[in-house]
């Protein structure tokens, strides 16, 4: 549930910023996302396993039992990479679950972006200074 304005003390609850962008653009409206450029195969898994597991006391990561059980269960093997890459989504999932109900809270993939043209850049420059020994 999205946090409220400070002050508010009303009992109604907030709407998510997705409802408010469905209400002015349409029930269709689907919020841009960052392109996926590899392992698409490993994202359609994670939404088919489920990004996470829940009891009574509420959400929590999946966990190498329950894609071992998966695996079981589908034929489908992981290899290690797709098993880490896993549940370490699921983990990262909850985690953006809960910093988005803040108000300020940013698209996790803002910043990401920034990041990798940096990288990029940075491993230009080594390559040509490698390149000019």
């Amino acid at each position: 549930m999205p946090e409220k304005r400070e002050g508010d003390k009303s009992k109604v609850p907030e709407k998510s910023r997705l409802q408010k962008l469905k209400a002015t653009f349409g029930k269709e409206y689907t919020p841009d996302m960052p392109p996926v450029e590899c392992g698409r195969h490993v994202l359609d898994r994670f939404w088919e396993v489920g990004p996470a597991l829940s009891d009574g006391a509420g959400q929590f990561p999946l966990t190498h039992a329950e894609l071992s059980k998966y695996q079981e269960n589908t034929g489908i093997e992981f290899s290690e990479w797709e098993s880490v890459t896993l549940v370490r989504l699921s983990k990262d999932y909850l985690g953006e679950s809960h910093s988005a109900t803040k108000r300020d809270c940013e698209a996790p993939w803002k910043n990401a972006e920034q990041e990798i043209a940096i990288r990029v850049s940075v491993g230009e420059d080594l390559e040509s200074q490698i390149d000019g020994l």
